[in-house]
Protein backbone atom coordinates (compact mmCIF):
# COMPACT_ATOMS: atom_id res chain seq x y z
CA UNK A 1 0.00 0.00 0.00
CA UNK A 2 2.70 2.77 0.77
CA UNK A 3 4.57 1.53 -2.29
CA UNK A 4 1.64 2.10 -4.81
CA UNK A 5 1.16 5.61 -2.63
CA UNK A 6 4.61 7.01 -2.81
CA UNK A 7 4.78 5.83 -6.53
CA UNK A 8 1.47 8.08 -6.68
CA UNK A 9 3.29 11.17 -4.99
CA UNK A 10 6.16 10.72 -7.82
CA UNK A 11 3.99 11.06 -10.56
CA UNK A 12 3.63 14.84 -10.26
CA UNK A 13 7.39 15.09 -9.91
CA UNK A 14 8.20 13.41 -13.41
CA UNK A 15 5.34 14.66 -15.57
CA UNK A 16 6.84 17.85 -16.77
CA UNK A 17 9.99 15.74 -17.80
CA UNK A 18 7.35 13.07 -19.32
CA UNK A 19 5.55 16.19 -21.07
CA UNK A 20 8.43 17.57 -22.33
CA UNK A 21 9.63 14.11 -23.90
CA UNK A 22 6.47 14.18 -25.55
CA UNK A 23 6.70 17.63 -27.02
CA UNK A 24 9.87 16.92 -28.58
CA UNK A 25 10.58 13.76 -29.34
CA UNK A 26 7.42 11.37 -29.87
CA UNK A 27 5.43 14.04 -31.67
CA UNK A 28 7.93 15.36 -34.11
CA UNK A 29 8.31 11.65 -35.22
CA UNK A 30 4.42 11.17 -35.38
CA UNK A 31 4.53 14.17 -37.99
CA UNK A 32 7.03 12.78 -39.44
CA UNK A 33 5.84 9.62 -40.75
CA UNK A 34 2.16 11.19 -41.55
CA UNK A 35 4.17 14.14 -43.88
CA UNK A 36 5.97 10.56 -45.51
CA UNK A 37 2.38 9.92 -46.73
CA UNK A 38 1.47 12.89 -48.86
CA UNK A 39 3.18 14.84 -51.73
CA UNK A 40 3.86 18.36 -50.19
CA UNK A 41 5.46 20.45 -53.05
CA UNK A 42 6.70 24.08 -51.38
CA UNK A 43 6.74 25.94 -54.40
CA UNK A 44 3.48 24.75 -55.57
CA UNK A 45 2.05 25.21 -51.72
CA UNK A 46 0.59 21.66 -52.90
CA UNK A 47 -0.61 18.61 -50.43
CA UNK A 48 -2.44 15.60 -51.23
CA UNK A 49 -2.60 11.75 -49.82
CA UNK A 50 -0.19 9.55 -51.72
CA UNK A 51 -0.02 7.34 -49.36
CA UNK A 52 3.61 4.54 -50.09
CA UNK A 53 3.85 6.53 -53.35
CA UNK A 54 6.69 8.78 -52.11
CA UNK A 55 8.21 5.40 -50.34
CA UNK A 56 8.73 3.82 -53.51
CA UNK A 57 9.80 6.45 -55.80
CA UNK A 58 12.58 6.48 -53.21
CA UNK A 59 14.03 3.31 -53.72
CA UNK A 60 13.63 3.88 -57.54
CA UNK A 61 16.09 6.59 -57.37
CA UNK A 62 19.57 6.02 -58.29
CA UNK A 63 20.57 8.64 -56.29
CA UNK A 64 19.40 6.38 -53.14
CA UNK A 65 21.47 4.15 -53.65
CA UNK A 66 24.35 6.15 -54.11
CA UNK A 67 23.80 7.37 -50.68
CA UNK A 68 22.71 4.64 -49.28
CA UNK A 69 26.29 2.81 -50.32
CA UNK A 70 28.21 5.73 -49.73
CA UNK A 71 26.90 6.04 -46.00
CA UNK A 72 26.91 2.29 -45.66
CA UNK A 73 31.24 2.92 -46.63
CA UNK A 74 31.29 5.81 -44.49
CA UNK A 75 29.73 3.89 -41.50
CA UNK A 76 31.82 0.81 -41.83
CA UNK A 77 35.28 2.49 -41.68
CA UNK A 78 34.30 5.21 -39.29
CA UNK A 79 32.81 2.60 -36.79
CA UNK A 80 35.79 0.42 -37.26
CA UNK A 81 38.68 2.78 -36.43
CA UNK A 82 37.17 4.92 -34.15
CA UNK A 83 36.86 1.75 -32.15
CA UNK A 84 40.20 0.37 -33.07
CA UNK A 85 42.41 3.09 -33.06
CA UNK A 86 40.54 3.89 -29.13
CA UNK A 87 41.00 0.52 -28.30
CA UNK A 88 45.10 1.19 -29.14
CA UNK A 89 45.59 4.78 -27.83
CA UNK A 90 43.53 3.80 -24.62
CA UNK A 91 45.92 0.81 -23.92
CA UNK A 92 48.94 3.50 -24.49
CA UNK A 93 47.60 5.39 -21.94
CA UNK A 94 46.94 2.71 -19.77
CA UNK A 95 50.80 2.39 -19.26
CA UNK A 96 52.55 1.52 -15.86
CA UNK A 97 56.29 2.49 -15.07
CA UNK A 98 58.69 4.83 -17.33
CA UNK A 99 55.92 5.82 -19.82
CA UNK A 100 53.30 6.44 -17.19
CA UNK A 101 54.38 10.16 -17.43
CA UNK A 102 54.41 10.30 -21.34
CA UNK A 103 50.98 8.68 -21.15
CA UNK A 104 49.38 11.62 -18.66
CA UNK A 105 50.98 13.95 -21.08
CA UNK A 106 49.47 12.42 -24.65
CA UNK A 107 46.01 11.88 -22.74
CA UNK A 108 45.61 16.16 -22.72
CA UNK A 109 47.24 16.34 -26.17
CA UNK A 110 44.95 13.15 -28.02
CA UNK A 111 41.59 14.87 -26.22
CA UNK A 112 42.09 18.01 -28.00
CA UNK A 113 40.33 17.06 -31.19
CA UNK A 114 37.06 15.95 -29.09
CA UNK A 115 36.83 19.82 -27.58
CA UNK A 116 36.56 21.31 -30.96
CA UNK A 117 33.10 21.86 -32.42
CA UNK A 118 32.30 19.87 -36.27
CA UNK A 119 32.34 23.46 -37.87
CA UNK A 120 35.91 24.12 -36.24
CA UNK A 121 36.99 20.86 -37.29
CA UNK A 122 36.21 20.93 -40.63
CA UNK A 123 38.02 25.05 -41.05
CA UNK A 124 41.08 23.70 -40.24
CA UNK A 125 40.82 20.51 -42.77
CA UNK A 126 39.82 22.78 -45.18
CA UNK A 127 42.72 24.87 -44.93
CA UNK A 128 45.35 22.09 -44.54
CA UNK A 129 43.60 20.38 -48.03
CA UNK A 130 43.13 23.24 -49.77
CA UNK A 131 44.44 23.36 -53.57
CA UNK A 132 47.25 25.80 -51.87
CA UNK A 133 47.03 24.68 -48.92
CA UNK A 134 49.22 23.41 -45.95
CA UNK A 135 49.71 19.56 -47.18
CA UNK A 136 50.31 20.25 -50.75
CA UNK A 137 52.59 22.50 -50.23
CA UNK A 138 54.67 20.58 -47.72
CA UNK A 139 54.22 17.68 -49.98
CA UNK A 140 55.30 19.65 -53.08
CA UNK A 141 58.41 21.58 -50.71
CA UNK A 142 59.63 17.31 -50.10
CA UNK A 143 59.67 16.08 -53.81
CA UNK A 144 56.35 13.98 -52.86
CA UNK A 145 54.49 15.32 -55.92
CA UNK A 146 54.64 17.79 -58.46
CA UNK A 147 51.44 19.81 -58.52
CA UNK A 148 48.69 20.61 -56.14
CA UNK A 149 46.06 17.66 -56.15
CA UNK A 150 42.29 19.20 -54.75
CA UNK A 151 42.13 16.82 -52.07
CA UNK A 152 38.10 17.41 -52.03
CA UNK A 153 37.70 17.56 -55.78
CA UNK A 154 38.63 14.08 -56.31
CA UNK A 155 36.23 11.03 -56.21
CA UNK A 156 39.24 8.98 -55.05
CA UNK A 157 39.59 11.36 -51.78
CA UNK A 158 37.17 12.94 -51.05
CA UNK A 159 35.67 9.89 -49.17
CA UNK A 160 38.83 8.37 -47.45
CA UNK A 161 39.42 11.97 -46.80
CA UNK A 162 36.01 12.44 -44.68
CA UNK A 163 36.41 9.62 -42.85
CA UNK A 164 40.39 10.38 -41.75
CA UNK A 165 38.30 13.60 -40.30
CA UNK A 166 35.49 12.01 -38.73
CA UNK A 167 38.34 9.25 -36.92
CA UNK A 168 40.60 12.34 -36.22
CA UNK A 169 38.06 14.44 -34.38
CA UNK A 170 36.18 11.72 -32.81
CA UNK A 171 38.03 8.82 -31.66
CA UNK A 172 39.31 10.18 -28.27
CA UNK A 173 35.57 9.93 -26.93
CA UNK A 174 36.26 6.06 -27.34
CA UNK A 175 39.68 6.37 -25.88
CA UNK A 176 38.64 8.01 -23.24
CA UNK A 177 35.74 5.54 -22.45
CA UNK A 178 37.65 2.72 -22.73
CA UNK A 179 40.74 3.81 -20.63
CA UNK A 180 38.06 3.85 -18.00
CA UNK A 181 37.26 0.50 -18.21
CA UNK A 182 41.09 -0.22 -18.89
CA UNK A 183 42.00 1.04 -14.95
CA UNK A 184 39.18 -0.75 -13.23
CA UNK A 185 40.73 -4.13 -14.33
CA UNK A 186 41.76 -5.63 -11.30
CA UNK A 187 45.86 -6.31 -11.53
CA UNK A 188 45.52 -9.48 -9.44
CA UNK A 189 43.86 -11.25 -12.86
CA UNK A 190 46.90 -10.20 -15.16
CA UNK A 191 49.60 -11.19 -12.34
CA UNK A 192 47.48 -14.99 -11.87
CA UNK A 193 47.99 -14.96 -16.06
CA UNK A 194 51.50 -14.28 -15.81
CA UNK A 195 52.10 -16.91 -12.92
CA UNK A 196 50.47 -19.25 -15.33
CA UNK A 197 52.41 -18.14 -18.13
CA UNK A 198 50.51 -15.78 -20.51
CA UNK A 199 52.11 -13.81 -22.73
CA UNK A 200 50.97 -10.20 -23.64
CA UNK A 201 48.75 -11.29 -26.33
CA UNK A 202 47.07 -14.18 -23.82
CA UNK A 203 46.77 -11.67 -21.31
CA UNK A 204 45.13 -9.17 -23.91
CA UNK A 205 42.55 -11.99 -25.48
CA UNK A 206 41.71 -13.80 -22.09
CA UNK A 207 41.57 -11.18 -19.55
CA UNK A 208 41.05 -7.35 -20.93
CA UNK A 209 38.99 -8.20 -23.90
CA UNK A 210 36.14 -9.99 -22.21
CA UNK A 211 36.16 -7.41 -19.41
CA UNK A 212 36.41 -4.12 -21.77
CA UNK A 213 33.72 -6.49 -24.29
CA UNK A 214 30.29 -4.96 -22.69
CA UNK A 215 31.70 -1.03 -23.62
CA UNK A 216 33.12 -2.12 -26.89
CA UNK A 217 29.32 -3.25 -27.96
CA UNK A 218 28.03 -0.24 -26.56
CA UNK A 219 30.15 2.07 -28.56
CA UNK A 220 30.01 0.17 -31.84
CA UNK A 221 26.30 0.34 -31.25
CA UNK A 222 25.65 4.23 -30.54
CA UNK A 223 28.96 4.71 -33.15
CA UNK A 224 26.68 3.25 -35.89
CA UNK A 225 24.04 5.24 -35.15
CA UNK A 226 25.49 8.39 -35.02
CA UNK A 227 27.20 7.81 -37.69
CA UNK A 228 24.63 6.94 -39.74
CA UNK A 229 23.00 10.71 -39.24
CA UNK A 230 26.32 12.46 -39.87
CA UNK A 231 26.01 15.61 -41.56
CA UNK A 232 27.98 18.39 -40.12
CA UNK A 233 31.47 17.52 -40.97
CA UNK A 234 30.20 16.02 -44.80
CA UNK A 235 28.33 19.10 -45.53
CA UNK A 236 31.13 21.80 -44.49
CA UNK A 237 33.57 19.87 -46.46
CA UNK A 238 32.64 18.44 -49.41
CA UNK A 239 28.82 19.30 -49.82
CA UNK A 240 28.28 15.66 -50.94
CA UNK A 241 30.50 16.01 -54.07
CA UNK A 242 32.59 15.59 -56.12
CA UNK A 243 29.80 13.76 -58.24
CA UNK A 244 27.51 12.47 -55.15
CA UNK A 245 30.67 10.47 -54.20
CA UNK A 246 30.21 11.83 -50.76
CA UNK A 247 26.53 12.23 -50.59
CA UNK A 248 25.15 10.32 -47.60
CA UNK A 249 21.45 9.86 -46.74
CA UNK A 250 21.79 12.76 -44.87
CA UNK A 251 22.61 15.16 -46.86
CA UNK A 252 20.39 12.89 -49.35
CA UNK A 253 17.38 14.51 -47.30
CA UNK A 254 18.54 18.01 -46.91
CA UNK A 255 18.97 18.32 -50.64
CA UNK A 256 15.76 17.00 -51.20
CA UNK A 257 13.88 19.66 -48.66
CA UNK A 258 15.46 22.51 -48.54
CA UNK A 259 16.67 22.75 -52.39
CA UNK A 260 14.08 20.44 -53.64
CA UNK A 261 11.57 21.61 -51.48
CA UNK A 262 10.31 18.30 -51.37
CA UNK A 263 9.21 17.98 -47.82
CA UNK A 264 6.71 14.86 -47.92
CA UNK A 265 9.21 12.90 -49.81
CA UNK A 266 12.06 14.21 -47.06
CA UNK A 267 9.71 13.12 -44.66
CA UNK A 268 10.03 9.56 -46.05
CA UNK A 269 13.51 9.68 -46.40
CA UNK A 270 13.46 10.27 -42.94
CA UNK A 271 11.41 7.36 -41.65
CA UNK A 272 14.12 5.20 -43.72
CA UNK A 273 17.14 6.66 -41.71
CA UNK A 274 15.39 6.42 -38.44
CA UNK A 275 14.60 2.59 -39.53
CA UNK A 276 18.11 2.09 -40.31
CA UNK A 277 19.30 3.50 -37.28
CA UNK A 278 16.85 1.43 -35.40
CA UNK A 279 18.01 -1.72 -36.63
CA UNK A 280 21.58 -1.77 -34.73
CA UNK A 281 20.04 -0.87 -31.42
CA UNK A 282 17.50 -3.85 -31.56
CA UNK A 283 20.14 -6.16 -32.27
CA UNK A 284 22.13 -4.39 -29.19
CA UNK A 285 19.10 -5.17 -27.09
CA UNK A 286 18.87 -8.79 -28.29
CA UNK A 287 22.14 -9.32 -27.84
CA UNK A 288 22.71 -8.05 -24.36
CA UNK A 289 19.37 -9.68 -23.37
CA UNK A 290 20.92 -13.14 -23.94
CA UNK A 291 24.20 -12.10 -21.79
CA UNK A 292 22.24 -11.31 -19.07
CA UNK A 293 20.08 -14.44 -18.95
Amino acid sequence: MRDKKTKENGIPFVAPMLIFLLLTTLLPIIYVVVTGFFKNYLPDQSTSFVLFKNYLQIFKDPEFLTALYNTGVYVFFSVFFHVAFGLFMAMFLDKKGPLSGLARLMRGIFITPWLLSWAVAASIWLLILNPAGVLNGLGMLLGLWNKQIPWFGETKYAMPWIIFITVWKAFPFYMMFIYAVLITIPQELYESASIDGSNYLQKFFYVTLPYILPTLLTLTILDIVWSIRQFDIIFLTTGGGPVNSTETLSLYVYFTAFEKFRFGLASAQGVIIFLLSSIPTFIYIKIYNKVEI
